[in-house]
């Protein structure tokens, strides 16, 4: 497919130059007796072969294969305890997001035809921690109660479990410091 379409490009780009070219060539012709009667105007002979040379010699369009690919879909992959507790018809876990309240997805809650799924595991609990904006000597940290200071990224893109990038010291003194990040 890919070699039949750049044939089909080059016959195009091939007609579409020698028209231009033959509109070109009419044109000359007219201004022909103008130029060789004027001294002056014979520069008009150089530009229209310089023009020529341009049209002839610029590149062509080449598709390649990845020109026809189809873009690959990026699936997020949902944690475990976040997944909906709904069977599919094949009997495995249902791979979708849990409603916020509930333990199915937005279809399942409406209905399970083929039954819940039975985790063998304790079930993991979700716990929400607080955590603060707080200054650490100038720069500013997502830390909680326990001494964690966490991923700044995470914790903007609301992740579920963002990343503990340190821990932290509350002083007597009512100041903060980082000891593994050597801001004291």
């Amino acid at each position: 497919m890919e070699r039949r379409i750049n044939s089909r490009i080059d016959t195009f780009m091939h007609a579409l130059k020698q028209k231009i070219a033959a509109q070109f060539e009419e044109v000359r012709q007219k201004h022909a007796q103008n130029v060789a009667a004027n001294p002056q105007l014979q520069d008009m002979q150089r530009d229209y072969t310089q023009v020529m040379n341009f049209i002839y010699e610029s590149d062509k369009l080449k598709l390649s294969k990845d020109d026809f690919a189809k873009r690959k879909r990026v699936k997020n992959a949902v944690p475990v305890f976040d997944r909906c507790h709904a069977k599919r018809a094949n009997g495995e876990q249902c791979t979708r997001r849990k409603k916020e309240g509930c333990l199915c997805c937005g279809t399942h809650t409406k209905g399970t035809p083929h039954g819940m799924f039975d985790e063998l595991d304790a079930p993991i609990t979700n716990v929400k921690v607080e955590t603060w904006v707080q200054d650490i000597k100038g720069i500013m940290y997502h830390i909680d109660s326990q001494g964690n200071v966490y991923d700044p990224e995470d914790i903007v893109a609301n992740k579920m479990n963002p990343n503990v990038i340190a821990k932290y010291v509350k002083h007597d003194t009512g100041t903060y410091s980082i000891p593994t990040f050597v801001i004291q």
